[in-house]
């Protein structure tokens, strides 16, 4: 049996990769998040607000001792105000970088925290984003949040490295997506964001990836783990067989 534990799958990306997980039926899939959207008898949901720092100190993972792998899937998000900085909102700042890095970062120390002395695969995937390698106009929380959690996991690689540790760390960033991220960016105001026209335009011109696709590929890379060497990537410069 394999375990996997994904953050924010109520929608999106994380709701896609859940089920694509779930046609295995070796996989047994515990969401984390607010609302629960999927009904499988091989999943399980955790509801939990994760910019409720307090209550995440407390949690543990069901983890189950005997699982041949065991994985953690960092992929709750928030874009945050599309705002320049000195107009955007100090709560959107905070809920921005507790979702993206803080909340991920917390959950990865409890989770290698319980797993490392376990004889079993173990990975963690964050499921991180392009805007952490570039700056884009409007969304510096976003960026500097998803830069931060880059960081944060090729560090902690790097300390599984030095101390002979197990456990494999990824941050892939899934791409343009076609998810509620792509509507706020949307509907932002184009006076805020000077990128606004080419976000319409990805939209119109079909060039946004399924999240279905997007979860087919993140689950090779699960399979393969043995195949990545670079800490952060990007599904993009993956080339998945059939897909």
């Amino acid at each position: 049996m394999k375990q996997y534990f994904i953050t924010g799958t109520s929608s999106g990306i994380g709701e896609a990769l859940a089920n694509e997980l779930l046609q295995d039926a070796d996989n047994h899939v515990t969401g984390i998040s607010r609302n629960q959207t999927i009904k499988h008898d091989r999943y399980d949901h955790i509801s939990m607000d994760l910019t409720e720092i307090e209550k995440l100190n407390d949690f543990s993972f069901p983890v189950q001792s005997n699982a041949d792998r065991i994985c953690l899937v960092n992929n709750a998000g928030y874009l945050g105000d599309i705002k320049r900085v000195g107009t955007a909102s100090n709560d959107a700042i905070n809920r921005t970088f507790v979702l993206n890095t803080i909340s991920p970062a917390i959950l990865m120390n409890i989770f290698i925290g319980q797993i490392q002395e376990l004889h079993t695969e173990k990975i963690i995937l964050n499921i991180s984003s392009g805007a952490g390698q570039y700056e884009i106009d409007s969304w510096a929380s976003y960026c500097g949040s998803k830069a931060g959690i880059d960081h944060f996991s090729k560090t902690v690689q790097h300390e599984q490295e030095v101390t002979g540790g197990d456990v494999k760390i990824l941050s892939i960033g899934p791409g343009v997506v076609d998810t509620n991220m792509q509507k706020e960016i949307r509907g932002a105001n184009p006076d805020d964001f000077s990128r606004h026209g080419d976000f319409v335009q990805l939209k119109e011109k079909g060039e946004l990836a399924n999240p279905t696709t997007v979860a087919k590929k993140y689950v090779y890379v699960l399979n393969h783990t043995h195949k990545f060497d670079q800490v952060v990537d990007s599904l993009r410069n993956i080339e998945v067989p059939g897909l």
